[in-house]
């Protein structure tokens, strides 16, 4: 029996419709080369697991006994997959048009030894554009690219201009890196580059893995004939703040990696700046999307100021 041409790994966590409708779409839109499906299951409570096995006999089912993360869990994947690609998908995204196809027969085109990673163009659950490309972090840009600046930006009509995602999304091209919900990428990558780093529990795993393969001189791709539906944070909303701050620190190792101590601390300075004044944003107002806003903001705020925050630079 041949080897298939893509090992597709899902890791999920509570979503188990969303899951379902993802892996239905796999098996109507592959039809041009053989997929083998790995699903990681980081112990759900909604019946994930269960279902997968039932519905889903063909798939691999790695069911863990507890939640290991992201990063982890897709290692769990790559461990035991056998295609010659690799496919990170996001359980909250629905395959169209053959897209995974699409995406393979672009890489195979590509001289193997300068790829990197392949990601598709995202949609929003409507059809609409959701723009997943972005340049590498540097400490202008991150100011250019917060919120309070292009709130303030399009109100006066300008928004997009200075944002590094504002292009169409309409051509392929080289790109510096984009969301994680789609990450195609060759068994000599991973044998090259290695496999995520486990220290990212989530979020930044991606910018992490697009910024080892631009240090290995390949290049990676955005393939804007391939179209993949994404919910977007369909797992993490389930537990905003403690998200909201994993973000920070999955971001914070990030910069300690790749930057150094420097923008790390010109950042971390900024970001304490910004919490304070979108906790003061939304002070006067007791509503109740307000009052979950405000004690966010106070509980990221908080975790800034305490011990457990500063131990981020042992950690890398």
């Amino acid at each position: 029996m041949h080897s298939p041409d893509v090992s597709v790994i899902i890791v999920n966590w509570n979503t188990a419709n969303l899951l379902r409708a993802c892996l239905r779409s796999i098996q109507t839109e592959m039809r041009a080369f053989v997929a083998e499906v790995i699903v990681v299951d980081n112990d759900s409570a909604d019946g994930s697991a269960q279902m997968v096995a039932t519905e889903f006999p063909e798939v691999i089912l790695i069911a863990n006994a507890q939640n290991l993360g992201f990063a982890k869990a897709n290692n769990q994947g790559l461990e035991v997959g056998t295609g010659r690609y690799m496919l990170l998908l996001n359980p909250d995204t629905v395959v169209l048009d053959t897209a995974i196809d699409k995406m393979i027969a672009f890489a195979d085109s590509k001289p193997a030894a300068q790829l990197g990673i392949v990601t598709s163009r995202l949609l929003n659950d409507d059809r609409t554009l959701q723009r997943s490309v972005h340049k590498f972090y540097s400490f202008g840009r991150s100011f250019l690219e917060n919120r309070f600046f292009t709130d303030l930006a399009s109100k006066f009509g300008i928004f997009g201009k200075f944002q590094s995602n504002s292009w169409a999304h309409d051509t392929t091209k080289v790109i510096d890196w984009a969301y994680g919900a789609v990450m195609l990428f060759s068994r000599d990558f991973l044998d090259s580059v290695g496999k995520l780093d486990e220290r990212f529990y989530i979020y930044a795993e991606e910018m992490d893995y697009f910024m080892r393969a631009q240090k290995a001189g390949r290049d990676s791709w955005f393939c804007s004939e391939a179209n993949i539906v994404h919910i977007g944070r369909a797992s993490t909303r389930q537990r905003k703040a403690a998200m909201f701050i994993q973000n920070y620190k999955s971001f914070y190792i990030f910069l300690l990696k790749h930057y150094g101590l420097t923008d790390y601390w010109l950042y971390r300075l900024r970001a304490s700046i910004y919490l304070v004044l979108w906790y003061c944003r939304f002070m006067p107002f007791s509503d109740q999307e307000s009052k979950a806003n405000k004690q966010v903001y106070a509980e990221t705020l908080k975790w800034h100021l305490s011990p457990d925050s500063f131990n981020l630079l042992q950690a890398v």
